[in-house]
């Protein structure tokens, strides 16, 4: 795991200005690149396999905080080498800390912000699909947001947090000796589920209404069910929450957004989001529910699609497929109604994210394989073809099931006019 100390600077674009030694994946990507190396707007069209890791680095403008995530990367496993088991989860490929793939390209970077209480490694297939593919996919884990370090004081008090983070990871990874030489500065985009997907909207340029975002604060400050020595800690102070849109990021993938309205969101703040934005929830949702959240969203930002998953399609259905151990311990998260297929809808989501972030960031998905440096050995090549040829079936069976009926709207867009440079994705 690599290390690093941001420094405290006017704005996101804090520097590095401490390095401790690194090991692992992290050393072995270390690269002088040449001026001639290419901008990732042609790809190679086989996909990737598929590369993950831990990375943690230290927010010294700010105590110090350590800031952690996964990073999911297009890679060049050994021979031989096998698939990571990621706890609780199937369905996964990822090779850990294996060695990204050197194809000289500079790759488009997707930032991934969990739901409350979450952490990153939940979306593992969704960084997998968009690595698959050629993109770096960081997911987060928010600093006392996430699953094994979760306080109220960051999860119902100080949610500005989150995108002042999701910069920071930024920051840090274009300047990163190791990633940065790899990433496209021009081509990034953020995604997000539930509290995330509302961080993702937030950090895209929607904003909150402030009066609103203090009453929020005032009902957990004042609910007595919470630890008074929590409630101390809650500030009302909706200064932070004001203004944290990253110009940096160019397209937002928003999947079942929320609390839009309950964390001060109103339609003044969201038509303040001038970037594209893809929102989709599942039609039978109730933690967010569409109507008040998704849709409420799609209708008042001004460059916004809206994807509703017909059917019982519930909240969870963005989180990894479970093994059986995860069916068995934690059936809310794991189990789906019956006629929901979460591997099919998967390649659904994934193929719309895919789409996209390709349109919106102006990576060009084609002629990828001429492209494409020898990075992969023959047996992973070989297991690359397989999952390819499997995938393919999936997806067409996927979108004969789900495309068809599917109602597919671009609300706050006048008929015939959809902004310059900006698509709408799968159709």
């Amino acid at each position: 795991m690599r290390s690093i100390f941001l420094g405290k600077k006017k704005g996101f674009t804090r520097s590095i200005i401490t390095v401790t030694v690194c090991f692992g994946v992290m050393c072995w990507g270390v690269v002088a690149w040449p001026a001639s190396v290419l901008a990732r707007s042609v790809l190679p069209s086989a996909p990737y396999a598929v590369g993950m890791t831990q990375v943690e680095f230290f927010d010294s403008a700010n105590g110090g905080r350590p800031l952690d995530f996964m990073l999911i990367y297009p890679a060049a496993p050994d021979r031989g080498a096998t698939p990571f088991k990621m706890f609780l989860a199937t369905n996964l490929h990822l090779y850990k800390d294996a060695p990204i793939a050197a194809d000289r390209l500079r790759h488009p970077l997707v930032i991934f912000s969990h739901g409350a209480g979450g952490n990153g490694s939940v979306y593992a297939w969704f960084g997998e699909y968009l690595a698959s593919h050629g993109y770096l996919v960081a997911l987060l884990y928010h600093y006392r947001a996430n699953t094994y370090d979760s306080s109220a004081l960051y999860v119902r008090n100080r949610l500005w947090q989150r995108p002042r983070d999701i910069s920071l990871d930024i920051t840090y990874l274009l300047q990163d000796k190791v990633w940065g030489p790899h990433i496209d500065r021009s081509q990034i985009g953020v995604a997000g589920h539930s509290q995330g997907g509302f961080a993702a909207l937030w950090i895209g340029g929607a904003k909150i209404n402030p009066d609103l975002f203090l009453k929020y604060q005032r009902g957990w400050k004042d609910n007595q069910v919470v630890p008074a020595y929590l409630r101390e800690q809650m500030r009302l102070d909706a200064e932070p929450a004001r203004d944290v849109h990253d110009d940096r990021v160019k397209a937002a993938f928003a999947m079942a957004p929320g609390d839009i309205q309950g964390f001060g969101m109103d339609e003044a703040g969201l038509r303040q989001m001038m970037i594209p934005a893809y929102v989709i929830v599942g039609a039978g949702d109730t933690t967010t529910p569409p109507k008040e959240n998704a849709e409420f969203a799609a209708k008042y930002i001004p460059h916004a699609q809206l994807d509703v998953l017909p059917g019982q399609v519930s909240h969870e259905i963005f989180d990894n497929e479970c093994d059986q151990v995860g069916r068995e311990n934690y059936p809310e998260s794991c189990s789906d109604a019956p006629g929901v297929d979460r591997a099919k809808l998967h390649e659904y989501i994934g193929n719309a994210a895919l789409k996209f972030f390709d349109t919106n960031l102006g990576v060009q998905p084609t002629e990828r394989e001429m492209m494409r440096a020898p990075a992969i050995t023959a047996r992973a090549r070989l297991s690359e073809d397989a999952h390819r040829s499997a995938r393919l079936s999936r997806q067409i069976e996927l979108e004969r099931t789900y495309l068809q009926p599917r109602e597919l709207r671009i609300l706050g867009e006048s008929p015939g006019h959809p902004p310059e440079g900006y698509s709408a994705g799968p159709s």
